[in-house]
């Protein structure tokens, strides 16, 4: 993350401010993004250019569809006259200016010349850029007229009908190029001069009088008055692709990911560049995907396409620069028997899918959900979903018999959806999906509970019919990654409900993970799910005043137990205005911030003990 720090307030500790700026690199002139500032009269640019576009009079109002890109929305235009306007954009590139632009859109029709992007004259002729659908292919014209996009074209929609993430850079005035998810599709030469631009900007048709409109949706636009580097081209197209669930670049030409301060998060693979997705959270380009799949193979609202086994990841813990990330090598989604010493999992004979997925845990990640598809494919385990079980080969060699591979049966199967819960990926494991087990396992969970009561916390297990099982293990951990042993039980080996507990005292602030390891009489293992608890939660924040009228804010903070609290105010564009940390103690403890050098307007108040954040609006008048 990159931070710019200024003096401008240290009432109770110094003030952090950042920047936030597409992929971490600076200089865009328009970023226009549907999950924020977006409304069907009203797109607000967050590049600081204050090129903001509105519905002009006359003119339908796009449609807010979410969602509509990997769980993000867009603005569905109905390519008659729904558009937007911006009379007089601000350092947008005329003439023969160089430039880059990047477009996250589909369209619903490919009839025509369908407009996403226009700036120059209200013409067909001489505009400065254009960027539309030609019959199906995004594509982009930087001169002349509308019949100039047939030989910029691409991305054709019957093979990108989920959206496409498309860019266009112009360098010199001549060469124009084309860029499809990262990989350059095509260079050609500007056939005329480029004459400078009046001041008008469209987005979602050619003209003020809505004809040729484009009809689809558009989640993103980014413009750049600079052709960009090909290390500042990664990093916006890394941020635009982990948003939207977008691959970039195949086993063929493979693309490393990066964050905002240049981190590799997915590094290039010949092998595993296939439906490459993940979540992850950058403040340096204002990025928090905390549910995602691919577009490859699912939808914006996650939804499977058939035969393709979609996975869905969601529910981890994120923190500045943390990234879960996974690619797969596109091996059939059919079933393996697994044979003697493929793998210590059940006994030989169990199957598996054969596909594999790889894994790239930036910021170490923790316990996260993660489902799989199964419309359109067939497995022995059919609809019962203690049959299915994530396999997790930790040391990443994809060889399952050898290191100490970890399980994860499913918590539940929901339609066509297999659900894992508390599944943790290490950076560089492999994981595949057992589908049937061979044998009848050494013992069943019968349920697992883990209870707080102030700083202490109590498990809980039962399993049934246990049969050669030498103990249980409980294990602890505070990221969900590194698990430390509290201590084993001997397991009863009875028929019926076994019943087994364990207290752990005197615990820290913060989140636990727990799971309980099965160790049998030959050897082998077996994790229970994973369960997370909160240890010392914020019970609840009051502010007393409401609005703020006399520059003091003063609250209550009702605690668990003894803690350090962190208190911040930040505005509603995201910048971090006062920060301060006090100790509070069990129950109700009443704090108070000095506002008296922050402006009228409404902010928000943020309270964090441990990991846990309340977050409350308040107005400072």
């Amino acid at each position: 993350m990159r931070k710019i720090f200024y003096p401008v307030l240290c009432v109770f500790s110094c003030i952090s401010l950042w920047a936030q700026t597409p992929g971490g690199v600076a200089g865009s002139v328009l970023w226009l993004k549907a999950n924020a500032g977006a409304s069907p009269s009203t797109w607000t640019d967050f590049s600081g250019y204050g090129n903001t576009f509105t519905q002009p009079t006359g003119s339908n109002q796009p449609a807010t569809i979410s969602p509509a890109f990997n769980f993000n929305p867009a603005l569905g235009f109905n390519g008659v006259n729904s558009y937007m306007s911006q009379p007089t954009p601000t350092g947008f590139p005329g003439g023969s200016n160089d430039r880059t632009i990047f477009v996250v859109a589909n369209a619903t029709d490919i009839t025509g010349y369908r407009w996403i992007l226009i700036y120059g004259n209200t013409s067909t002729a001489n505009n400065t850029f254009q960027t539309g659908n030609n019959g199906g292919a995004l594509s982009n014209a930087f001169y002349g007229s509308a019949a100039d996009m047939n030989s910029g074209s691409f991305w054709n929609a019957a093979g990108h009908t989920n959206g496409a993430l498309g860019e266009f850079t112009l360098a010199g005035g001549t060469n124009e190029t084309q860029y499809d998810r990262g990989v350059q599709f095509n260079t050609q030469t500007t056939a005329a001069a480029l004459t400078a631009a009046s001041t008008n900007g469209i987005i979602g048709a050619i003209n003020t009088t809505g004809t040729e409109s484009w009809k689809g949706n558009i989640a993103e636009i980014v413009l750049y008055p600079t052709l960009l580097t090909t290390v500042q081209r990664r990093q916006v197209e890394s941020y635009l692709a982990i948003k939207y669930g977008f691959t970039l670049g195949n086993t063929t030409t493979p693309i490393s990911y990066t964050a905002s301060n240049g981190a590799v998060i997915w590094p290039a693979s010949s092998t595993y560049q296939n439906d490459v997705f993940g979540i992850g959270m950058d403040n340096g380009s204002s990025l928090n995907q905390t549910s995602s799949n691919s577009m490859s193979s699912g939808a914006g609202d996650g939804t499977g396409q058939s035969g393709k086994g979609n996975l869905v990841l969601s529910g981890a813990t994120l923190s500045d620069v943390n990234f879960l990330m996974i690619g797969n090598d596109a091996g059939p989604l059919t079933e393996h028997v697994i044979a003697s010493g493929e793998g210590p999992f059940g006994s030989t004979g169990s199957t598996r899918v054969i596909r594999n997925w790889k894994v790239q845990n930036m910021g170490n990640v923790g316990a996260t959900n993660l489902s799989f598809d199964m419309t359109g494919l067939t497995f022995t385990g059919g609809s019962t979903a203690s049959n299915y079980t994530v396999m997790v080969d930790a040391d990443g060699d994809g060889d399952y018999s050898t290191g100490v591979p970890a399980y994860y049966q499913a918590s539940s199967i929901t339609g066509n959806k297999i659900n894992f819960t508390g599944v943790v990926l290490p950076n560089n494991a492999e994981f595949t999906i057992v589908t049937s087990p061979s044998a009848t396992l050494p013992a069943k969970w019968a349920g697992f509970t883990v209870t707080v009561q102030k700083n202490q916390a109590l498990l809980a297990w039962k399993t049934t019919d246990e049969l050669n099982v030498d103990r249980y293990t409980v294990e602890y951990s505070a990221d969900g990654v590194s698990y430390a042993v509290l201590g084993s039980v001997t397991a009863k080996n009875n028929t019926g409900i076994n019943t087994y507990s364990m207290l752990q005292d005197n615990l820290p602030a913060g989140l636990r993970y727990y799971h309980i390891r099965r160790y049998d009489k030959d050897g082998k293992f077996e994790f229970s799910e994973v369960k997370k608890v909160r240890i010392g939660a914020v019970t609840a924040v009051l502010i007393r005043s409401n609005p703020v009228t006399l520059g003091r804010l003063e609250l209550v903070v009702s605690s668990d137990q003894a803690q350090e609290a962190t208190i911040r105010v930040i505005s509603l564009n995201g910048s971090l205005m006062l920060q301060q940390r006090n100790t509070v103690s069990a129950g109700d403890n009443n704090l108070t911030a000095n506002l008296q050098n922050l402006v009228p307007g409404t902010y928000i108040l943020q309270v964090q003990l441990a990991d846990q954040i309340i977050n409350k609006k308040f107005i400072r008048q």
